[in-house]
């Protein structure tokens, strides 16, 4: 037992001294584009959601139906919400209430940084975690460009935001999409052409935050122009 605790005392202060930004600013990680799921299966179905800013109005329902469902201790939420956020500079500044969360992305940093593959791609395109496999290093939270990872207490393991995994797949929706009041948000399958998601991005030409990254996000956003 001793020798299991020295070793993840090891392995922590090791990512702390390598951590993921360091990784990612001096090139030494490839993102090579994940056109499959983590375990090779193709996937069928690629879960995705639509967030309007231009609906939300900061009431914080979807942090809390979220936390609930996930029964989270007090405080711990794997949505963040920033109230009246400003961009853009004087005098051309807009203010939106955003939200942000684990973007689910198909070329994770937060994947290729896991040294043991605890955070993984599953069937549905959903970014997960095995916390069997965790150590614990958090290399994965500061690997993250969208600081959607959390160290939850209650887990004693990086946790983000799942998609609601085990009750999407039954054909309900996650529960910040159930509990918005404005109908800001909107989840379904980007493989479907036909689905409302997949439309409504091709009709509004919706992209996701920080495109230029190349994570490839499966969260797209209705901006405030």
């Amino acid at each position: 037992m001793k020798t299991k605790v020295s070793r993840r005392a090891f392995l922590k202060k090791t990512a702390t001294l390598c951590s993921g930004a360091a990784l990612l600013t001096s090139g030494l990680l490839s993102l090579t584009s994940l056109v499959t799921a983590s375990n090779g299966n193709t996937v069928k179905v690629k879960f995705g959601m639509i967030i309007d800013n231009t609906k939300c109005i900061g009431c914080g329902l979807c942090q809390e139906a979220c936390a609930t469902r996930h029964e989270l201790p007090e405080g711990e939420y794997f949505i963040k919400l920033y109230k009246e956020y400003e961009r853009g500079m004087y005098p051309n500044i807009v203010v939106e209430n955003i939200t942000t969360q684990c973007n689910h992305c198909e070329n994770a940093p937060c994947a290729r940084i896991c040294p043991t593959g605890a955070t993984y791609l599953n069937d549905q395109g959903i970014m997960v975690m095995n916390a069997k496999k965790c150590i614990g290093c958090k290399g994965c939270i500061t690997a993250c460009p969208y600081n959607a990872r959390i160290w939850s207490e209650k887990f004693g393991t990086p946790e983000k935001c799942n998609f609601c995994d085990g009750f999407v797949q039954a054909g309900k929706d996650p529960a910040c999409v159930k509990a918005c009041p404005r109908d800001a948000r909107i989840f379904g399958d980007l493989n479907d052409v036909n689905s409302k998601i997949s439309k409504t991005i091709i009709e509004r030409r919706l992209e996701p935050l920080k495109p230029e990254l190349g994570t490839k996000p499966k969260i797209y956003y209705v901006r405030h122009k």
